[in-house]
């Protein structure tokens, strides 16, 4: 007999779409999450804890305690039919497993059977604002372990905090990803002679360059767009072009980072076109 991977759970589209909107994966949260992590091992006494999320198809590893960076970088993601947490899905309730190896439904597990030879599982639901399980804090260690009743609520609490946090991201993105296009709108309003890729290069253009290293066909279409003016024989960015620059990378300071690469540019002005 073989592990099975659990079937999916009722409005798996809902809470799939939860998790993408959550914009985390692939990505390192050991900053936000790790105090989490590091807690939840201390007070389980477990040699591992990870916080995970799941989409459709791949669990995603936010955090983990207990694994060298260089390790934990290399189960960054993992199929999701070949996890565990896949089972935590389908219940608010946590989901703990004494001894793996005892547990019918998770004895042929390959991390049981073969390395790491895990024996103890306990996951406790992240579950949204909406009531979808966007994932798991999870304790595993390697010899069989016990979860006193009177811990269970704290670790469920502890999920609880990670789950607000993750929504909570998200929203800043959200908040920051509008204030970004409300500023690019000003400019493609403000500047609207010049292409993405013009724009780009002037976001990125270094205050310690010179100016006179524009090509002569770039510098007047930049000096009839208002982008640079001319002060004499100097050339020098116009006060409106630096105070839009300051205020996007000033919002990219104290937010967030959106990354501004061609493809954000574009989809930006394709949206603010269709208005």
């Amino acid at each position: 007999m073989s592990f099975k991977p659990a079937p999916f759970p009722t409005a798996e589209e809902g809470r799939v779409s939860e998790v993408e909107a959550l914009a985390v994966m692939g990505t390192d949260q050991k900053q936000s999450y790790y105090d989490y992590v590091s807690l939840a091992a201390e007070l389980a006494n477990c040699r591992l804890s990870v916080i995970n999320i799941i989409d459709s198809s791949t669990q995603w590893s936010l955090c983990g305690f207990g694994l060298p960076d260089e390790v934990f970088q290399t189960i960054r993601s993992a199929p999701r039919e070949m996890t565990i947490c896949q089972y935590a899905l389908l219940s608010h309730k946590p989901t703990i497993i004494d001894d793996l190896e005892k547990d019918t439904l998770f004895n042929e597990h390959p991390m049981v059977v073969n390395e790491p030879h895990i024996r103890f599982y306990a996951g406790f639901p992240l579950i949204s604002k909406r009531g979808n399980v966007m994932g798991t804090l999870c304790l595993i260690d390697y010899e069989p372990q016990h979860i006193e009743a009177g811990l269970i609520g704290v670790f469920e609490k502890l999920a609880r905090r990670v789950a607000h946090q993750l929504e909570l991201s998200k929203e800043k993105v959200n908040q920051d990803v509008e204030y970004l296009t409300n500023i690019l709108a000003r400019v493609v309003n403000k500047f609207n002679e010049l292409t993405v890729d013009e724009l780009l290069f002037c976001l990125n253009f270094r205050e310690s360059e010179s100016t006179l290293q524009l090509k002569a066909d770039l510098k007047q279409k930049l000096l009839a767009s208002g982008v640079i003016e001319r002060s004499g024989a100097e050339i020098t960015f116009s006060k409106d072009w630096t105070a839009v620059k300051e205020e996007i990378f000033e919002s990219r300071k104290n937010r967030r980072v959106v990354k501004i690469d061609e493809s954000y540019l574009d989809n930006q002005i394709q949206l603010i076109e269709n208005m």
